[in-house]
């Protein structure tokens, strides 16, 4: 092993050397967090009916807000240039 993880990770090296380097209890974590950090909430003006479920949400203020939650392209995945499938593929080896 090859002494406490680092704190930060912040190229795709830096992940696959975890990886090889680090029990998977250690390791899992920053590539899952890689896969559950990559959806964002995006708001705009309420308009016609509210949706409210798993990916939808309203919010209360001055105004009402519709909100969604979706797909970051400027994710984290995604800037350091990973799939999204290749990450589910590593998590469940």
């Amino acid at each position: 092993m090859a002494g406490d993880p680092p704190e930060y990770l912040n190229t795709q090296y830096d992940y696959e050397y975890v990886r090889e380097h680090y029990p998977e209890s250690v390791w899992q974590p920053y590539w899952q967090r890689l896969l559950d950090s990559r959806f964002v909430w995006v708001c705009g003006a309420l308009e016609g009916e509210p949706v409210v479920d798993d990916t939808h949400k309203v919010i209360d203020g001055e105004e009402q807000m519709q909100c969604e939650l979706v797909e970051d392209q400027n994710a984290k995945i995604f800037r350091l240039g990973m799939t999204v499938e290749y990450v589910k593929s590593v998590l469940v080896e």
